[in-house]
Formats: structure tokens, C-alpha cells, sequence
């Protein structure tokens, strides 16, 4: 059974974003990209020499979180902890360039920022792709001071903002300081949706959350891949975790939204060509559908434009934030088909 869905609603939610503040509070990663091509095979091992062709830095993790929230035409303010390094200082510039207030980025001596860097390669008339990624985190535990540095500046904002998103990557052991701060949210009544790779247990009582279906087959101790497993094991999850709605994204394969007012509905994935790159999809998906939510959209408004922004991004290599403006292009062309509640439950 298909959903009725109102594009002209979608587009005016999306026309609210401006007049909205989201606080992202979660792990920040400087995502280190390597570009170059491939020459030929060494003659120390059998390995490709690549020759480089040049190097940027993005937003990651929950940077990334923020900066869509950004792109999308809301205030964004960010709170999360880093190291003392240079890293540190390549966030605080691109949170500038983006004009993400970073006045929360707190550095910590006994951490290090954490970085991903990833060295895309390919022919010199070939698409280049990903060959290897090094992953730099800290695996110093997190102490009391910072702990308390980063519950009180987060708690201290949340009056002046509409929604909280908490992207919790599990880089650490900041778990426990997310989930205070989403309760604190929580009462004073904004909207809260979380993103946490393993720990979606400590945040019972928010608004939503949005697994994929790795984390959602974690928090349930059972396989979600088939349609109605995803769709069972996501009103699982809102029962257990007392929340409002799940939004469960399943790759390719879309979408299952679930909430207190009606049935599971599936949202097949927007668009019509293959992913490029799926790195930061998640975080887009969040981001949208928490300001989505804070801008006045059902649940269900809120996932068809967080999917629809889910399609847009995979269509770049790497990271990469949506605009207002290629949302609004993505609402027109929605598929009406595409929405539809599920069966047999």
C-alpha cells in the first residue's frame, strides 16, 4: 500500500531549515583524503606505487553531522573533544570555513584527534578508488575533567537550540557524557536523535534513533537484513528504548521508519543510480532528520527528505554535505511508489 506524501509540504519544511539551531555533539574526525595514480608495481614488494597527485582535508564523523546541518541552511553548533594537534586546528578551520560555531571543541592533552586517511588511486584515464585507509584514535581513557568540561558547555546551550543530534562513532569512552546530555535535552523538550555504533542501549527515552542495520542487529542480538526482520526489530527497539520512531537505513536497499502513530512503512533508497561512495551517508541521514523534525515534519516527512538526502551524497566520493538547494531538487523528484506501508506484521 502506497503512502500519500505531500511535496509541497516537504518543500516548505525545507524552506524552515534557515530559521533553525542544531547542537551536534559527538566524535569529530578530520578525514584525510590522498589522491594519486597508480605508476607501477615496486620493486621492494608487490605492492602498487602510487604517485601523488594531491590531498585534502574534510569533515568527519560527527564534523560531518554538523556540517550538513550547516549546508542545509541551519545554525550548526558543535561540541566534542580533540586533541592537542595540529588535527585539532585542521577541524577548527574547516568548522570556520563551513561557519560551524566550534566554540565547544574542546582539546584534551591526553587525546589525539581522530583521523582517517585514505589513499584514493586509479589509472591516468580511470575513476580513482579507495586502496587503504589508516585510522589514528586515542586509546587514552577519557578523564573526569574533560568529561565535566563537555556535559557542562553542551548542557549550558541546550535553551538556545531547537533539536540535539548525538553522532557516537564509539571513538573512546564518551558514552556515557552523550547519554547525559541527551537526557538533559530531553527534558527541557527538544528534539533528540541519536546515531551510536554500539551503544544505543544508553539512550533510551529520546526522540529517535537511526542504526543502520549492522547497529540494530548489535542492540537486538538478531540478523534485520529481511524486510520484515528490519521492520519488526525496529518497533523492537522503539518499545525497548521507549522512543517516539526508529528510522533503520538499510543501504541499497532503502529505508523502514517506525513510529507511534501507524504501521511500519518501507522508503525504497532516492534515485536511480548505483552509490558511489557511501562514506558519511549516516550522517547526512541524522542531520536531516533531526532538523527535519525541528522544522515541524511528521516522522515520516522527516525520513522521505533524510532518504532523499541519503541519495544525493552517495553520488560523491568521500564526505560530503548536502545543500538546501539539491535537497529541494531531490524532494522533486520523489517517487510516490517508492513510499509504502509494510505487510504481514
Amino acid at each position: 500500500m502506497d503512502v500519500a506524501l505531500d511535496l509541497a509540504r516537504l518543500q516548505a519544511i525545507v524552506a524552515r531549515f534557515g530559521s533553525r539551531r542544531i547542537l551536534v555533539v559527538g566524535d569529530p574526525v578530520i578525514d584525510q583524503y590522498i589522491y594519486g595514480t597508480t605508476h607501477r608495481i615496486s620493486r621492494e614488494a608487490p605492492v602498487l606505487v602510487v604517485r601523488e597527485d594531491g590531498r585534502e582535508a574534510r569533515l568527519g564523523g560527527a564534523a560531518n553531522a554538523a556540517a550538513n546541518v550547516a549546508s542545509l541552511g541551519a545554525r550548526a553548533d558543535f561540541a566534542g573533544l580533540v586533541g592537542d594537534d595540529s588535527e585539532a586546528d585542521d577541524l577548527r578551520r574547516l568548522f570556520g570555513e563551513r561557519q560551524i560555531d566550534a566554540g565547544l571543541l574542546l582539546r584534551s592533552k591526553q587525546r589525539a584527534t581522530v583521523t582517517k586517511t585514505r589513499i584514493l588511486a586509479g589509472g591516468i584515464h580511470t575513476t580513482k578508488q579507495q586502496m587503504l585507509r589508516i585510522d589514528r584514535e586515542s586509546q587514552h581513557p577519557l578523564s573526569p575533567e574533560d568529561e565535566a568540561r563537555l556535559v557542562e558547555g553542551a548542557t549550558a546551550l541546550l535553551p538556545s537550540v531547537d533539536a540535539v543530534v548525538i553522532s557516537d562513532y564509539g571513538a573512546g569512552d564518551l558514552g556515557p557524557a552523550y547519554a547525559t546530555i541527551a537526557q538533559a535535552a530531553k527534558k527541557l523538550g527538544r528534539v533528540v536523535v541519536v546515531d551510536s555504533r554500539h551503544e544505543l542501549q544508553r539512550f533510551s527515552g529520546v526522540t529517535a534513533v537511526t542504526p543502520n542495520a549492522p547497529e540494530a542487529a548489535e542492540a537486538l542480538g538478531h540478523s534485520v537484513d529481511a524486510p520484515l526482520d528490519a521492520a519488526r526489530g525496529a518497533q523492537r527497539l522503539m518499545l525497548r528504548l521507549d522512543l517516539e520512531a526508529v528510522v533503520l537505513t538499510r543501504g541499497r536497499e532503502g529505508m523502514v521508519v517506525v513510529d507511534r502513530q501507524g504501521p511500519p512503512v518501507f522508503l525504497d533508497a532516492h534515485g536511480q543510480r548505483e552509490a558511489v561512495d557511501v562514506t558519511g551517508a549516516g550522517d547526512t541521514v541524522t542531520a536531516t532528520f533531526a532538523l527535519s523534525l525541528a522544522s515541524g515534519a511528521s516522522v515520516l516527512e522527516a525520513a522521505v527528505l533524510a532518504n532523499c538526502a541519503a541519495g544525493v551524497v552517495v553520488q560523491y566520493v568521500g564526505a560530503t554535505a548536502i545543500t538546501q538547494e539539491e535537497l529541494s531538487a531531490a524532494v522533486a523528484t520523489i517517487d510516490r511508489g517508492a513510499v509504502r506501508a509494510a505487510k504481514g506484521l
